[in-house]
């Protein structure tokens, strides 16, 4: 059986537009504060992110939430600009290519 590789991630649109404006990765948060932030947005999922299903941070909820937000999600939220949902992304790890860097960049050669 396959293995998967998956990540949470906050997409950041334009208001009004169906393009996405960026995705910022915070898959460093727990599954369960996310579902303790969008239990009320479950209607019939049997897990959180059923059926590539998204959660919506609103004003209200963002307000309500603001110290966590601002201490784990590195982005000034500006909801008069921007629209936000979270999403989660699942990759086979067989075909996964690493995102970060397991080592320090090489010392410059010294000609002197």
């Amino acid at each position: 059986m396959e293995k998967y590789y998956y990540q949470v991630y906050l997409d950041v649109a334009l208001r009004n537009e169906e393009h996405m404006f960026g995705s910022i990765n915070i898959s460093h948060i727990p599954y369960k504060k996310l579902e303790e932030l969008f239990l009320d947005q479950v209607v019939a999922e049997r897990f959180l992110f059923d059926d590539a299903m998204t959660y919506q941070i609103s004003k209200k909820l963002y307000k309500k939430n603001k110290k966590f937000f601002d201490e784990e999600i590195f982005f000034r939220f500006d909801f008069d600009l921007f629209e936000y949902s979270v999403s989660l992304t699942g990759d086979l790890m067989s075909k996964y290519q690493p995102d970060y860097y397991s080592e320090l960049p090489p010392l410059f050669k010294s000609d002197k």
